[in-house]
């Protein structure tokens, strides 16, 4: 089968044996699954990854440096079974999953080499993980269903709902995820903040309220930041000097949810955050609860994704649109078909 490889971001497509499902697992066919931020980072930044999750651990990680297929965002159809399967699922139903192999070592799908992810032709899954998608529902927009599942948890971690000032800080996936899951909350006001134009317009059309250039207005200085009575702040950029930003603009009690994932060293002063006595929290990933409901909100558009979808691409494009996702204007999300 084909599938694009990655290796310390070099990207190229070569032939792969056909994996062999084992005992619990399913066999199946990649539709589309999108290129995610974080596949972005293990690219750019794959000595910080591995070195950062062999010491941390965790779901969220990568351990090697041998190729890996990428691909952990993605809608794919049930080819076999393997041993010691239900098989209530038939052969053809498109399945969304989270991108787990729970063997006796848990794998993260797309983050393994013993895991391939759904940059390939052909792939494996966990059938008690397994979820059909709704009739009707388009393999590509089923395919955002984990990314949208990240936005829900952050913003339910949050409790966000009615009445609430939420700012948004990045409007790359996972702000827009955030923004698109606070507007279905009902947040009172969302505000969006990004450098990119094309990202800020993004965001407007995922329900933000108001949209801010912070290279030529302080957030935290809006009137409506500085009047909400509850200020609720999704950090989603993720690089070195944010969250200290954050805690020196925030207001007293404001709430800050970090969304954004740094790989490198990062520093803040915690006697800002004291003295204006801030909660944060720190999220990762989301339940299967939520992921779930997330599935149904998409085919049932209470979440609105497909404005999200910019690009469509074949396993061939794969280093290309890496390439073009390095520039915010263009592209909000790129989904690979490998068989297109």
């Amino acid at each position: 089968m084909r599938a694009a490889l990655m290796q310390r971001g070099r990207i190229w497509v070569d032939d792969l044996e056909m994996p062999e499902p084992g005992p619990g697992e399913l066999l199946v066919r990649s539709l589309a699954c999108g290129i995610c931020g974080s596949d972005l980072h293990a690219a750019a930044h794959t000595d910080e990854f591995v070195a950062t999750s062999r010491e941390a651990g965790g779901a969220f990680k990568l351990t090697t440096f041998d190729p890996v297929v990428l691909g952990h965002e993605f809608a794919a159809e049930l080819i076999d079974y393997g041993p010691d399967t239900e098989r209530e699922l038939k052969p053809g139903a498109v399945l969304c999953s989270v991108p787990v192999l729970t063997r006796a070592a848990a794998l993260p799908i797309g983050y393994s080499d013993e895991a391939h992810g759904a940059f390939a032709e052909c792939f494996l899954l966990s059938e008690r993980l397994a979820l059909p998608v709704p009739a009707g529902t388009p393999a590509h927009l089923a395919a955002l269903t984990e990314p949208m599942a990240v936005g829900l948890h952050a913003v339910r971690k949050a409790a966000v709902g009615e009445g609430v000032t939420a700012l948004v800080l990045g409007c790359g996936p996972v702000g827009l995820a955030v923004v698109t899951a606070l507007k279905a909350a009902g947040a009172g006001a969302i505000i969006a903040t990004d450098f990119s134009p094309g990202r800020r317009d993004f965001a407007a059309a995922q329900g933000a309220d108001l949209l801010l250039d912070p290279a030529q207005a302080d957030p935290f200085e809006q009137p409506d930041i500085r009047a909400a009575k509850d200020l609720v702040v999704f950090e989603c950029v993720g690089v070195p000097g944010m969250l200290d930003g954050v805690f020196l603009g925030a207001p007293r009690n404001a709430r800050i949810v970090v969304v954004g994932v740094c790989l490198q060293t990062d520093h803040i002063r915690p006697l800002i955050a004291v003295n204006k006595e801030l909660n944060v929290q720190f999220v990762l990933g989301y339940s299967l609860a939520e992921f779930a409901e997330t599935l149904k909100g998409i085919a049932e558009g209470t979440l609105a994704v497909e404005g999200l979808v910019t690009g469509r691409v074949g396993l061939n494009e794969v280093a290309d649109a890496f390439e073009a996702l390095s520039s915010p204007q263009q592209h909000a999300k790129i989904i690979v078909e490998p068989r297109r």
